[in-house]
């Protein structure tokens, strides 16, 4: 039986693994959307935005660490390719936008994704 830094089981702790997998996937997706939010957007909210979308992307950097360690941390190993994260997330990418209103639009149903997600695991 292999064991874990807990302690736990490898083979117990696969589905939660897989699961946060599938986390890690939509928070780098989110994470490359809300870059492109702060590259792109354009209008009469742009300094406002700008600052807010950094503070987002560097946020979300944080929680896409936090997550790959815990995976880490049950005994498997994180997805780490955009051809990987593609493959499984449920977030789609956000190509091409710079309006503002928009972006919130793709912000807000980000976050309510994740939200679920979350409570799953």
């Amino acid at each position: 039986m292999a064991q874990n830094k807990l302690g736990l089981d490898t083979k117990e702790t696969k589905a939660v693994a897989d699961k946060l997998n599938l986390l890690l996937a939509n928070y780098q997706i989110f994470y490359i959307n809300a870059r492109g939010f702060h590259w792109n957007i354009t209008g009469d909210k742009f300094f406002e935005l700008h600052v807010k979308f950094e503070e987002l992307y560097n946020d979300l950097l944080v929680k896409v660490d936090e997550v790959a360690e815990r995976i880490l941390t049950l005994g498997h190993t994180p997805l780490h390719s955009y051809t990987d994260y593609l493959a499984v997330a449920t977030l789609k990418e956000a190509k091409n936008v710079s309006d503002g209103k928009k972006a919130a639009q793709h912000i807000l149903e980000s976050f309510q994704s994740l939200i679920v997600l979350q409570r799953e695991i």
